[in-house]
């Protein structure tokens, strides 16, 4: 069995399959870590979900805007009422793929996806996988779980993740400047801007041979993004 990591999709379905036709991936075989943010930004977010719940032996971990947009599907409040700051961050598309599709895919989605999603996963080879990191100084089970979906310390400040043999996060995107998978000590950022200009990345832990998909805006054409 290998282990694959899968960047933030932020709703593009798309890029989605593309990667994982693209990849070694063995559905069943392999086991697949996504590392949270399947959420806003392009149009399919619903099918992204549908996508990950058929793929067995799949981790899923809590983003950001999986965070939004699980608060929504929990409280489902009036139009005038949902958070501003989730739909000027891409939630639009989210909520709008939603409110479009049939109510039960609301509550299903909810609760096998969004009410599974991890805030962290440790392996057995001393492996972190967290969306966005985490307070090195700290026992990760000690720390706010708010943080781990939001925090951007460990990857600007160029810290170790100390006591684990490597890390993999997304969160910050490492697109325009650098395109492609990137470490900084042993951490490994696979975050390359698939909600943006850039593409979707699915790495292989292992090896870090990894494959993208075409830049996500030419998926989607006279579609806005983030």
């Amino acid at each position: 069995m290998e282990t694959y990591v899968l960047g933030d999709i932020h709703g593009a379905a798309r890029a989605l399959a593309q990667v994982l036709e693209r990849s070694d991936f063995r559905p069943g075989i392999d086991r697949l870590i996504q590392l949270g943010d399947v959420s806003d930004g392009w149009p399919e977010t619903p099918r992204c979900v549908e996508m990950l719940l058929a793929i067995p032996n799949s981790i899923w971990l809590v983003g950001n805007h999986d965070w939004w947009t699980a608060a929504w599907l929990a409280t489902k409040p009036a139009a005038d009422q949902v958070s501003p700051s989730w739909l000027s961050q891409g939630g639009r598309a989210t909520y709008d793929a939603y409110r479009t599709g049939p109510p039960e895919r609301l509550y299903r989605h909810f609760n096998e996806f969004f009410g599974k999603q991890e805030t962290y996963h440790e392996d057995e080879l001393g492996n972190l996988y967290v969306h966005a990191g985490y307070a090195p100084a700290l026992p990760i089970d000690e720390q706010d779980p708010f943080d781990l979906f939001w925090t951007r310390e460990l990857w600007q400040q160029h810290q170790r993740a100390a006591a684990y043999h490597e890390c993999f996060i997304g969160h910050t995107p490492t697109w325009p400047g650098h395109p492609a998978p990137e470490q900084r000590q042993n951490v490994w950022n696979v975050d390359q801007g698939a909600g943006f200009g850039g593409r979707l990345t699915l790495l292989n832990v292992r090896t870090k041979a990894y494959v993208q998909s075409d830049p996500v805006p030419e998926l989607y054409p006279g579609v806005q993004g983030r």
